[in-house]
């Protein structure tokens, strides 16, 4: 795995899209190589627009706290490797304002005991008190007659939707995926998710046992037109979901042959 070598501060200026925000956030990535083949990038926020010093504070601590986390993770990969090539890589992918929240999203990529994996870290954070939202929280918010059933796992929570939910994600993704393949529902409905917030969508990426998953792609749920309290009998939509750890076992995981 490819680490960087670079230990420098790097300021980045985020001139968000007109979709997310038309207010720029500034922000520096730090590079961190706790040890050998390891990478994790920490984020701290300068300023964001509508947030006052206290928020910012709150959120670079939550952050800070977030790269410990992934620091001992990668402590127990090198671990579970027992000598055998390993690595750790976390970068940060993106940073989404938008009008009540803002996401924190890190791609991660590893090697842990020969096996290899890919996957998408979030952090979602309410503005403009710059607190922390879980995922269950978060959809409670945006879904308020969602019946949650939840057990937290050590360093992540993954949603699980039901198949309802999980063709309604399809559905309101049809605009975005150019390559859709209908052997994926099953896939689809048989693992977890990772979300947080672009604009009036609700992000969904999909967890899989084996990487390079021609599934495995950012889905969405709308969630800009809630109906009106007159009309939710007949409109509101029903979210069955349960946060779970990753030890699902899934049997297949779309792979291309």
């Amino acid at each position: 795995m490819r680490v960087p070598r670079s230990a420098e501060l790097l300021t980045i200026f985020l001139l968000a899209s007109e979709s997310h925000s038309e207010n720029p956030a500034r922000y520096k990535i730090r590079e961190s190589k706790p040890m050998k083949d390891v990478a994790i990038q920490i984020v701290s926020f300068d300023s964001v627009d509508g947030l006052d010093k206290n928020a910012i504070r709150r959120i670079n601590a939550i952050l800070n706290a977030v790269s410990t986390s992934f620091g001992k993770e990668a402590k127990e990969c090198g671990a579970v490797a027992q000598g055998h090539p390993w690595g750790y890589e976390l970068k940060l992918e993106k940073i989404l304002p938008s009008e009540k929240y803002l996401s924190v999203v890190f791609s991660k990529s590893t090697v842990c005991g020969g096996s290899p994996d890919l996957e998408k870290e979030a952090r979602v954070f309410s503005l403009p008190t710059g607190d922390l939202v879980p995922p269950n929280t978060l959809f409670k918010q945006l879904f308020p007659r969602a019946k949650i059933v939840s057990t937290a796992s050590k360093y992540k929570e993954l949603v699980d939707l039901d198949e309802e939910m999980v063709e309604t994600m399809i559905n309101d993704s049809e605009a975005t995926l150019k390559n859709y393949d209908d052997k994926c529902e099953f896939y689809l409905k048989n693992t977890s998710y990772r979300i947080w917030i672009d604009g009036q969508n609700l992000i969904l990426f999909p967890e899989f046992l084996q990487p390079q998953s021609f599934c495995q792609k950012e889905y969405l749920i709308r969630f800009e037109k809630q109906p009106s309290p007159a009309n939710h009998i007949t409109n509101m939509r029903t979210i069955n979901f349960k946060f779970t750890s990753l030890s699902k076992t899934h049997k297949n995981t779309g792979n291309k042959s």
